[in-house]
């Protein structure tokens, strides 16, 4: 939000009760301050003791745990008046704005999904909870607490806050995540680092992952550009039918391992192709290849959250998929030979068939 303001202006009674955006609009009104008559109250009896020019500290809370120490001193100063009677306070706007900044970045919230974390062992690191977004009303603020100076009130200001939308998961939500669904891992040579590399680092974009109930998985979205820039390496890729050297490569076990995982978990395969060549991790037919153009998805079709792990360990990538037992499914897979090159894969959940897959393989290209 931007403020106008040019430079330094004095505050006078006549306009007490007016709009702060009006400060801004007139240079220099002359505006005394206004003499408050002293009751017989603690503040008032405290106040009576104060200098007239007089300017302290106001602590600023947002009611979450989160405080600003306002020096009002670096904004405001009480000068004489040139016509004698009550001194004027000047305000300089351009430092006002910088505290106010200062104020909503110590005191905003920026909104929060609740969230869990469970290391390899299975077992519950934490649950985060979730966080509603709150946003300080700046220019209610900049009125009260030109206020408060006026009158030498430096009690405690907790500003009007605006609220932002509920977290969509929640702690219960996280809660409800404490059940292996499925898990499926495949081995690789640790021992070709470029691609060891790489299944590492696209292992860790999707580990930690959590799908709400109807949220679909896009593995391109999550993993990102697998690039040079991001820390892939170039390791051997399958391109029109043969292998060669490109940036990623390893990249797709990753994708098949967590397609044979969601597979067994019951959940709705939205998008999967195979490779042009049979790779040697997973049988025939049960890949999922993955490319610029080329994406790997799933949809959570179960009733609860789950949450995806993903890790590497001894020459393995594993996924691990966590959810509700009540959502735990009975799944079946087979795989099938339908022509030379070409396989058919059935799964069938709590004994109805789900879904088939075809996979058409190239014949390798020939090598002189």
């Amino acid at each position: 939000m931007k403020y106008k303001g040019v430079g330094s202006f004095i505050l006078a009674f006549a306009i007490l009760f007016s709009p702060i955006s009006s400060y801004a609009e007139t240079l220099n009104p002359q505006i005394p301050i206004e003499n408050q008559p002293v009751s017989t109250t603690t503040d008032s009896a405290i106040k009576v003791t104060m200098p007239e020019d007089y300017i302290g500290t106001i602590r600023i809370a947002n009611g979450l745990g989160q405080i600003y120490d306002f020096d009002a001193t670096k904004v405001f100063k009480f000068l004489p008046n040139p016509s004698g009677g009550v001194m004027l306070l000047q305000m300089d706007e351009v430092i006002f704005y910088q505290e106010l900044e200062n104020m909503k970045k110590a005191l905003n919230k920026k909104g929060q999904n609740a969230a869990t974390s469970i290391n390899t062992k299975g077992e519950l690191v934490a649950i985060t909870p979730g966080v509603q977004a709150i946003e300080m009303d700046i220019e209610k603020a900049k009125q009260d607490l030109i206020m408060k100076v006026r009158h030498q009130d430096f009690t405690p200001y907790q500003p009007v806050f605006n609220y932002g939308q509920v977290p969509s998961r929640t702690t219960e939500d996280m809660k409800k995540i404490n059940f292996i669904l499925s898990e499926f891992s495949t081995s690789f040579n640790s021992k070709v680092a470029g691609r060891s590399e790489n299944i590492s680092l696209a292992a860790k974009a999707i580990d930690g992952t959590i799908l709400m109930p109807g949220e679909e998985f896009s593995f391109n979205k999550v993993v990102g550009q697998t690039t040079l820039a991001r820390g892939y390496k170039n390791a051997p890729v399958i391109v029109d039918g043969e292998f060669v050297e490109g940036v990623g490569g390893g990249v797709c076990q990753v994708s098949t391992t967590l397609f044979n995982s969601v597979l067994r978990a019951g959940m709705t395969v939205t998008s999967r192709r195979n490779h042009s060549l049979p790779v040697a991790y997973v049988p025939k037919g049960t890949d999922a290849a993955v490319a610029s153009t080329l994406d790997f998805k799933f949809k959570n079709t179960l009733n609860n959250p789950i949450y995806l792990q993903a890790f590497v360990e001894n020459s393995k990538i594993y996924f691990r998929i966590y959810g509700s037992q009540a959502d735990d499914k009975e799944v079946n897979i087979s795989v099938k030979k339908l022509a030379e090159r070409k396989y058919e894969m059935t799964r069938t959940v709590n004994g109805s068939i789900q879904d088939r897959f075809i996979s058409s393989y190239r014949e390798p290209k020939k090598t002189n």
